[in-house]
């Protein structure tokens, strides 16, 4: 299953980046699976940005022996009978679930974006680079959590009958909780308005698969009309609390307009600075994007920021720039393999996207419904975005060259990021995300401590970090997926 997930994950992929001017969403069609659960506590679930459930208020609906009911219910069944080609292909395309194909149209946006022809001082648009990418996924996974909390306690709060108990066969499977308010409407509204607020160019696009979303559910007989209204609406309330939350959290200001950090390298205490390797020399990304607000204990974050690395004229630190220059001189064929397996450089999902990825087929394999989906989703987005965070105050706050800064005759096996590289990126993400999933898919830590090494030595097999780098990325990204995982025992899901 994992090894079919990918392929058709990568196959996306290089359809992606060969040269559509328009985003193509072309990813098969997975085995279908109805839920392992249902979740009838879910509208309980601790929210994120809403303060709680009762946020948002959601009418009650029609009463199905209502006329107008009887008219909609009507509608959809004698439609289920008679299904043209194409109604039946955008069923089996979102049968998949609503919060995991969006999530992959995130990913397939991120990867559109992230290119070095865009404007590298542009922190709203491209390139989409890994702290970009983190908020991104963050803010939509966190949006589609909170808004299916809303419809989860509006669902057993008004208990319409799902269509399934009053005899409708749908053509693709489908949790059986009650239709009201539509889930795949409310996941549908906020992925399409999250995503145009993060690519305002795409949005006639997005409003489309929206609407084919939407009609889906209809199509598949799982909902009627006043059921995807209901859905509708709990979307677009929670998309503006969401982006109320986004226009305060610092990101505007990652780019650093005005330079500051350059006043920062100045103050740095390490006794050498960095400095860009990129021809021609480019500023940093997003250098101030450690000032970012976490979704977690900001205190405990900074807490678990590493001390000061071995200074260039230790025994460590020749150590370990001996291990670089004889690695790379001599890189096997697995080393090579593993760093360009997690390079997520330009064109690719990002190193946090490759995480969602990987999320991805555990939701997938373990049957999670759209509630619990987006909880995981959540949970392991906002570690990744809390643990850059912390990863780039630490970059910006030392300025450690990169190993071929000191060795110039270090050869990489992958383009240099154009970052300070203590502690490691891809480390600190890979910790962060990995503590997260290991303690909701507890039984894959096998498959996952596995991904987790790859990861965490995958910069130093391509000869752009330290052994230091990476064991201060890995132990930071830990400690914030710890405080993840704390959060995650409180929020009322088990």
């Amino acid at each position: 299953m994992n090894k079919l997930l990918s392929i058709v994950s990568l196959s996306v992929l290089f359809l992606w980046v060969s040269g559509c001017k328009e985003p193509v969403i072309d990813e098969g069609v997975l085995p279908f699976s109805e839920p392992a659960t249902v979740d009838p506590s879910g509208g309980n679930w601790r929210t994120i940005v809403l303060k709680s459930a009762a946020d948002i208020s959601v009418p009650q609906p029609d009463a199905i022996t209502s006329d107008a009911y009887k008219s909609e219910f009507a509608q959809v069944k004698n439609g289920v009978a008679s299904l043209e080609p194409e109604k039946i292909t955008a069923i089996n395309y979102w049968a998949v679930g609503g919060v995991t194909r969006w999530n992959q149209i995130a990913r397939q946006l991120v990867a559109k974006y992230n290119t070095e022809s865009g404007n590298p001082l542009d922190a709203t648009n491209s390139p989409a680079s890994s702290p970009f990418a983190a908020r991104l996924y963050a803010a939509l996974s966190i949006a589609q959590y909170d808004a299916l909390v809303v419809a989860w306690r509006a669902k057993y709060q008004y208990n319409r009958p799902s269509l399934v108990d009053q005899g409708v066969t749908t053509r693709a499977p489908i949790a059986n909780v009650p239709s009201y308010p539509s889930e795949d409407a409310a996941v549908a509204e906020v992925s399409c308005q999250m995503l145009a607020y993060f690519f305002p160019n795409e949005a006639p696009w997005l409003k489309t698969k929206a609407a084919e979303h939407k009609q889906s559910r209809i199509w598949n007989g799982a909902n009627v009309s006043s059921d995807i209204k209901g859905g509708e609406d709990i979307g677009a309330a929670v998309t503006t609390k969401v982006v109320d939350r986004l226009k305060i959290d610092r990101f505007s200001t990652a780019s650093d307009p005005n330079n500051t950090w350059t006043t920062l390298l100045a103050k740095a205490p390490y006794d050498v600075k960095w400095t860009s390797l990129i021809i021609p020399t480019r500023p940093p990304i997003l250098p101030l994007a450690g000032k970012v607000k976490t979704w977690f204990d900001s205190t405990a974050i900074a807490k678990s920021l590493p001390a000061a690395p071995p200074s260039t004229t230790s025994a460590s630190f020749q150590k370990d720039l001996t291990e670089v220059r004889t690695m790379a001189d001599a890189r096997t064929r697995d080393q090579s393999r593993i760093a360009a397996k997690w390079d997520d450089g330009t064109g690719t999902f990002t190193i946090p996207g490759h995480w969602n990825m990987i999320t991805e087929e555990f939701i997938h394999q373990y049957r999670q419904n759209e509630l619990r989906a987006a909880r995981t989703y959540a949970l392991v987005n906002r570690a990744l975005q809390d643990g850059g965070t912390a990863c780039w105050v630490t970059k910006f706050a030392y300025f450690v060259p990169r190993p071929s800064q000191i060795d110039p005759t270090i050869k990489t096996a992958t383009i240099i990021p154009n970052t300070p590289g203590y502690p490691s990126e891809h480390a600190t993400f890979a910790s962060a995300a990995t503590a997260v999933l290991l303690y909701v898919f507890p039984e894959e830590a096998t498959a996952l401590n596995a991904q987790l090494t790859e990861a965490t030595l995958s910069e130093l097999y391509g000869g752009t970090s330290f052994r230091f780098d990476n064991e201060a990325g890995a132990k930071l990204g830990a400690a914030v997926g710890a405080i993840a995982v704390e959060s995650a025992k409180a929020d009322g899901s088990k």
